[in-house]
């Protein structure tokens, strides 16, 4: 986020802001020169999104604004002053390599894995349990030891219906991080794991085992297992009624619609990719 600050916002947008968050605050002065690769650098770095950095902008031209600085006690522009919990924590002033200007805020810019720990918890919010399963998995393995990312990461699991790796991711989290987030994860793996193995599947599995040739029963398979929220198994059984016989009663359009109801996650490129090599 980028703001500028004014004698009206300076309050909100500055003090009271960076008690929730890191506030770095550029001082500059358009008739100064020196001043403008400090200001790039700082706005490609933070970002106009950044979660956990706002970059607030100060002309020292605005005769208002000036008496911050001198209360700072800059002595030289550009500067860039870091604010956390209303009071100045860093700083650097005057013209400055971009090496010294990325070491200083690389201390308060969040790291790759709080980046995608936070991506992944809202596109779970968002229901896109696929696409929160990549991200998260990229996170966890980044920070193996946090296992806050483990959770949702097993929360991604269990809703995309990968209840085995939900359920490894679980068994190892230490006792003591099995709190509240935990718990919830778990109860739905249980509930997740007991409809995932209806009479109806055991009926169909037994069935198959003695005929294990016949393709309407692993079709009527598939389509249990996909409504259990086993959408893996659904597709590789279909596939290989599909390598088969592409054109078996409703096996190619159950494929299709499997894939379509699950979003963003990385498995239906897979899918679709082996399907098109059937097709083509």
């Amino acid at each position: 986020m980028i703001v500028t600050i004014t004698p009206e916002n300076f309050r909100t947008e500055l003090l009271d802001a960076s008690r929730q968050k890191t506030i770095a605050v550029f001082f500059y002065a358009d008739q100064l020169p020196e001043c403008q690769p400090m200001g790039q650098q700082l706005e490609q770095l933070i970002g106009l999104a950044n979660p956990m950095v706002t970059l607030a902008r100060v002309d020292v031209a605005d005769p208002q604004l000036q008496s911050l600085a001198v209360q700072l006690g800059l002595q030289a522009l550009p500067a860039v002053v870091i604010f956390k919990n209303g009071q100045p924590a860093d700083a650097l002033m005057g013209p400055q390599d971009p090496a010294a200007v990325e070491n200083m805020l690389a201390k308060y810019l969040p790291k790759e894995d709080d980046t995608l720990f936070a991506e992944g918890q809202q596109l779970l919010q968002n229901g896109d349990a696929g696409a929160a399963y990549a991200v998260l998995k990229k996170a966890q393995q980044l920070a193996p030891q946090r296992y806050e990312i483990t959770t949702a990461l097993a929360d991604a699991c269990v809703k995309s219906a990968r209840l085995d790796e939900a359920q490894t991711l679980l068994e190892s989290i230490p006792n003591v991080y099995q709190d509240s987030a935990y718990q919830q994860v778990k109860s739905a793996l249980d509930l997740a794991q007991q409809a995932s193995d209806s009479p109806e599947i055991r009926a169909l599995e037994t069935q198959l085992a003695l005929e294990p040739d016949n393709t309407q029963l692993k079709q009527d398979l598939a389509i249990q297992y996909s409504q259990a929220g086993r959408k893996q198994e659904a597709l590789d059984m279909l596939f290989t009624i599909l390598s088969r016989d592409l054109n078996f009663g409703e096996a190619r359009k159950t494929y299709l619609d499997i894939l379509a109801t699950m979003g963003s996650d990385p498995l239906v490129s897979k899918y679709r990719k082996k399907l098109y090599t059937l097709l083509y």
